[in-house]
């Protein structure tokens, strides 16, 4: 059992002697009662009902001694605030990742590379509980690849996505309606979200110009559908990137960027999905206090004792 305030503990040790010590040196001991001499006190001593009584004494002052011992021992022990730790292990939850992808020419720079990542990283999600799916969007949204927990097919799929992405001849729009994706994303988990983690990875310019949705408005409806939104920026403005900011700490999430942001990803994600254990710190009242009431009730039956006997 833990404390939380041990150095009160060690500092009401060292005072409580010296409290003592300084009462039996300052306060006068009380007058001794003379008795009157009584005649043959070796024969009373020796009688019977003189030795019962003689050794209820000695027992009463004992259990005096002993319960203000435990008072004092629990009173301290409460006032440095003892605790116990207990360690809180969640199980591992299963998880659905969407990638909501930028199609628009402007972000291909940053699209192509983190879909060859996806590729590479791939062997690793195929060991987890996963399930992955992929919506791409300029003016409008198309579903790729529904959440799925078959990768060779979602390989493929990426690896599809990826050579029209690289060719130059593939046409494709200026304006890049990411809240309107970033909602139909959202609403592509089918799953409840008691059972399934549900997380996002945007990948795109942050731009919102075709959009009927805004993206801080998109981003409040993935937080009120229990996903969590990272965002790789690809070809993001300063004013882009501003709202992909928001839009990812609005839901829990984060902005990634660095040479591997995907793999980035995956690692916060998989801590979300499987957390290690934390430990918890409640108070522990309970021993001390007992430890207290034992030396109550030991002083309230030798009162009781004495005064009835």
């Amino acid at each position: 059992m833990d404390l939380k305030w041990p150095l009160l503990l060690l500092l009401l040790l060292v005072l409580l002697p010296l409290a003592y010590a300084l009462l039996v040196r300052f306060v006068p001991d009380p007058e001794t009662p003379v008795g009157l001499p009584i005649g043959h006190a070796s024969r009373l001593r020796a009688l019977p009902r003189f030795q019962v009584l003689a050794r209820q004494q000695l027992l009463l002052t004992q259990v005096q001694l002993v319960s203000v011992v435990l008072v004092l021992i629990g009173s301290v022990w409460l006032a440095a605030r003892p605790m116990h730790t207990e360690v809180v292990d969640k199980p591992a939850k299963p998880g659905d990742l969407e990638l909501c992808v930028d199609l628009t020419p402007a972000a291909r720079s940053g699209t192509v590379p983190a879909l060859a990542e996806v590729h590479d990283l791939v062997p690793v999600l195929r060991k987890e509980k996963l399930r992955i799916g992929m919506q791409g969007f300029q003016a409008t949204t198309a579903e790729l690849l529904a959440l799925t927990d078959d990768f060779d097919r979602a390989d493929a799929v990426f690896a599809e996505t990826r050579t029209a992405l690289a060719d130059p001849k593939t046409s494709g729009t200026t304006g890049a309606a990411t809240g309107d994706g970033l909602v139909t994303c959202a609403k592509a988990f089918d799953a409840p979200k008691s059972q399934r983690g549900r997380a996002i990875v945007l990948i795109g310019t942050g731009s919102s110009t075709d959009s009927v949705i805004d993206l801080a408005e998109a981003a409040g409806i993935a937080r009120d559908r229990g996903v969590t939104v990272y965002v790789v920026p690809a070809g993001a403005s300063a004013a882009g990137l501003a709202d992909l900011t928001a839009a990812a700490k609005l839901t829990g999430g984060e902005v990634v960027t660095g040479p591997d942001p995907i793999d980035t990803v995956w690692s916060r994600e998989a801590i979300r999905l499987d957390p290690p254990p934390t430990p918890l710190h409640r108070d522990g009242p309970f021993l001390p206090t007992v430890i207290v009431l034992l030396g109550l009730g030991g002083l309230l039956l030798a009162g009781l004792r004495g005064l009835f006997r």
